[in-house]
């Protein structure tokens, strides 16, 4: 009877010691499934434009956020092709597709958009 605990004891502890690694493994592949995109939203002069919303999309995933005050943006994401769409009152629209987020690497994208000009300006001649 003894023997039999002893056996059990030792599966169990044998148990504990191979499952942590092999839950680290699938944990570590999870993440190299990821990817990060992280930029910043400037005029033609680099200055940062805070507030713009940016859209990240594809058939699988939307997400919607804005730039900080400083023009900075990050976003965590499934590795894929995607569609960025940035938007600020004053500039015309910015689009990029296809782009492509790789798997366990953080993508550095700098948007530069372009101002709009102003609505009901007279044209003189």
């Amino acid at each position: 009877m003894l023997r039999i605990s002893a056996i059990t004891l030792l599966t169990l502890a044998l148990t504990a010691v191979v499952f942590p690694s092999h839950t680290r493994s699938f944990a570590y592949a999870q993440a190299e499934e990821m990817s990060n995109i992280a930029g910043t939203v400037l005029d033609k002069n680099n200055a940062r434009i805070a507030g713009a919303t940016i859209k990240i999309e594809n058939a699988q995933f939307k997400s919607k956020l804005q730039s900080s005050y400083e023009g900075k943006f990050e976003i965590e994401l499934p590795a894929g092709e995607y569609q960025i769409t940035v938007e600020k009152e004053g500039f015309h629209k910015f689009e990029l597709s296809p782009f492509r987020a790789n798997a366990g690497v953080r993508e550095l994208v700098n948007i530069h958009m372009e101002v709009k000009p102003p609505r009901g300006l007279l044209k003189v001649d």
